[in-house]
């Protein structure tokens, strides 16, 4: 069944912030460059018809730039439709829960999720996050401290908790 995707973007310091959203919630929320990268990508995981929308998206538009801005902002009472695994969308809402300007190791997640030996599953659930900044895989660390992965890439990882304050990185 074809579904009714609605996406747009948002400019940041960092490049172009694309996020995609379902008559159910937002589904998407990627650092890429362009329109036709992002909707390839959104694509591969989601069957719809992609329909480029502004007003849809103003609330979230309004605290990607607070969050810019260094605020402290949520996100956790958006509307989600998260597509995963069962494992992966517990991983992901654990990771929600992670404070603004607070870190947590992947092996925090997985005790968190009721799953303390799984703290491989863990990063490779919050490897696979769909939503960037709105779930904060950024906020994720390796138990050693060090960076770990991050799907934009470290630098951006290391930006982003600058931006939070945490200048450990």
């Amino acid at each position: 069944m074809i579904e009714m995707l609605y996406y747009n973007h948002f400019e940041t310091p960092i490049g172009r912030l694309w996020f995609a959203a379902t008559p159910e919630g937002l589904c998407r929320v990627k650092l890429v460059s362009s329109e036709e990268e992002f909707l390839t990508s959104l694509k591969r995981s989601i069957d719809g018809e992609p329909k480029r929308e502004e007003r849809r998206f103003r609330d979230l538009v309004e605290r990607f730039k607070a969050y810019f801005r260094g605020e402290p902002t949520s996100f956790s009472d958006l509307p989600l439709d998260l597509r995963g695994t069962d494992f992966q969308r517990t991983v992901w809402h654990a990771v929600a829960e992670i404070p603004y300007g607070r870190l947590s190791t992947y092996r925090e997640v997985a005790v968190r999720v009721g799953r303390p030996r799984a703290y491989r599953a863990a990063g490779n659930a919050v490897g696979r996050n769909p939503l960037h900044l709105v779930i904060p895989c950024h906020r994720v660390v390796r138990s050693d401290g060090s960076l770990g992965g991050f799907g934009s890439g470290i630098e951006v990882k290391k930006y982003l908790l600058r931006l939070e304050r945490l200048d450990l990185y």
